[in-house]
């Protein structure tokens, strides 16, 4: 497990059960813990309040809700417009994640989609038309080890 120094003991348990399971209850956590509903939801709030919890929430199954087709964009900038690109690219829907890297200016990117047509449009739609966009490098994923939603413990 991921050692947390600046947690205390009960704080680092009450995380890992969290992460475990989202949707466990405060009283079953305090049951687990040998403490009070109330205590792990003081804790719980505590650790929102610090940011340690940004949020809940779920994964979701892309392909049994029909985006089949996942890729990751290696897409490079002119200096000059990769901010404005990366806000246009990351208020899309397909997109997933997008980050700015170092080396050229270039914008890493993951998407999913619903198959290899909208691929295609996606590429010549909401990406190479925009303003700045110098070359994009598309990368198809075939067979996915892990998957995170975040820091793992």
């Amino acid at each position: 497990m991921l050692e947390l120094p600046h947690l205390d003991q009960v704080d680092q348990e009450i995380i890992k059960l969290l992460h475990e399971n989202g949707r466990i209850s405060y009283a079953k956590i305090g049951e687990m813990l040998n403490l009070s509903r109330v205590a792990i939801q003081k804790r719980v709030e505590n650790l929102i309040e610090k940011e340690v919890i940004e949020n809940f929430t779920i994964r979701l199954n892309a392909t049994k809700l029909g985006k089949v087709v996942s890729a990751f964009f290696e897409v490079e900038v002119e200096p000059r417009f990769a901010e404005e690109v990366g806000n246009l690219l990351s208020a899309d829907s397909n997109v997933i994640s997008i980050y700015q890297m170092t080396g050229s200016s270039s914008l890493h990117m993951h998407a999913l989609l619903k198959d290899d047509a909208a691929l295609e449009e996606f590429l010549y739609q909401n990406i190479y038309k925009l303003k700045g966009v110098v070359r994009v490098n598309t990368q198809v994923v075939i067979k996915r080890f892990k998957q995170g939603t975040g820091l793992e413990l």
